[in-house]
This record gives structure tokens, C-alpha cells and sequence, in this order.
């Protein structure tokens, strides 16, 4: 595994799985049942192709102990045991991105998050990248490709958004989000933006704990 720090704030891994971790996580990405409604800033009439697992889901895949649930193959690799492992869960959300997206520069204040490209196979030339900007949110400080198999852990506070798939790429550009409490290991570079809020899922009445993987591994 390749590790290496572009830019404050922002720690990128990657050949992260195996080929059988990862095509686990990818066919989790083709199954799942889509809903159209996620936003990157609250005001956005933009909005994206996701699904939503929840700290309860979370729970559930790592008391399972299951190697064929993607969650469990998340939550067992190394950049999650390093940094995520004592945190707290909040969320995680497949994006499913197409050619037809718009993206805004945004921010998840408070929060940090590790994203994960999930298909197999990307040439450079279907765009996809994912822009990190500075705190102005106008200058692009790291640029990531999207390159499979890679995890990048980084402060959400650090402006960024992600371009589209150009019309010779997939049909589908798929990234796993996963929210957990902010801390020290990735909040080295505050923003100065005015907050700008994600859309999130209605409140249901069910109590779903928020979790540590430390208490279940």
C-alpha cells in the first residue's frame, strides 16, 4: 500500500484491498437501490444519485463478522483501523455519479471523511477528479484522479467538490463517503467559508446508536 500527504489536511492510501475486497465493494455499488435527492450544498438545485447507511447499518455489518458485506471490508481495512477505529460513525453514502452532475465547491463542517473510489477500472481521460481548494475555496491545492482502489482520508473542512465522468467514461462513477466525528488527525486546515450544510436523511423515530468500531472489532 502507497501512503502520501499532498496537502495538509488530507491523507491519501492507495491499493487498498485485495481483488476480491474490492470486487465486494463494487458489486455493492451495482446492486444497490439508488434515490435522487443528495445534495452538496443545501440551496443546490443539483441533485445526485445515493444511498445511505446509517451508524445502525454499521453495527450491524461489524458485529456480522462478515467478509461479503462491503461495510465490514471498509471497516476492516488499514486506513479505517488507523484513523476511524476510536471515532464516531455518523454515516456512509454511495454516490452515484453521472455524466449529467453538477458539482459545487462545499464543505462538511465538523466532520471528517474518508472516500473510497470504487470502480475497478478508470483512465485518466473519463475525468472524475475530486479538487481540494484552500480556504478561500477558489485556489485547488491537491487534485486527485480518480484512481481505483484509492482512500482518502481528509479534514471536511477543507473546501472541495468532484468533477463528472466525461462521455467516453462508465456509465456510473461510484465513491463510498464515509462521515465519522471530527479530531485532531485531520482538522489541520480550518475553513474560513460561510457553512454550507449537505441535505441529510429525515429523522426516523428508531433509536440507531452512533458507533466506534472499537467496540465491536
Amino acid at each position: 500500500m502507497k501512503v502520501f500527504e499532498p496537502a495538509p489536511g488530507i491523507k491519501v492510501y492507495d491499493d487498498v484491498f485485495d481483488y476480491n475486497q474490492s470486487s465486494v465493494i463494487y458489486e455493492q455499488c451495482l446492486d444497490n437501490e439508488y434515490r435522487i435527492g443528495w445534495k452538496d450544498t443545501l440551496f443546490s438545485e443539483d441533485q445526485f444519485l445515493f444511498s445511505n447507511w446509517e451508524s445502525g447499518h454499521w453495527q450491524t455489518a461489524m458485529l456480522s463478522q462478515n467478509p461479503q458485506h462491503f461495510l465490514f471490508v471498509l471497516g476492516t481495512s488499514e486506513p479505517f483501523v488507523e484513523h476511524i477505529q476510536d471515532k464516531i460513525i455518523k454515516r456512509s453514502v454511495i454516490n452515484c455519479g453521472t455524466i449529467a452532475d453538477s458539482m459545487s465547491v462545499h464543505t462538511h463542517l465538523g466532520e471528517g471523511v474518508m472516500l473510497y473510489y470504487a470502480n475497478p477500472e478508470w483512465k485518466p481521460e473519463w475525468s472524475g477528479e475530486t479538487f481540494f481548494y484552500d480556504k478561500s475555496g477558489k485556489n485547488i491545492v491537491y487534485t486527485s484522479p480518480y484512481t481505483p482502489n484509492r482512500m482518502i482520508l481528509f479534514n471536511g473542512e477543507i473546501p472541495h467538490r468532484f468533477n463528472s465522468p466525461s462521455r467516453r467514461a462508465p456509465k456510473y462513477r461510484f465513491t463510498i463517503s464515509t462521515f465519522f466525528e471530527s479530531s485532531n488527525d485531520v482538522q489541520d486546515t480550518p475553513s474560513t467559508l460561510k457553512e454550507e450544510k449537505t441535505e441529510e436523511e429525515p429523522k426516523t423515530t428508531e433509536n440507531k446508536p452512533e458507533i466506534s468500531l472499537r467496540n465491536i472489532l
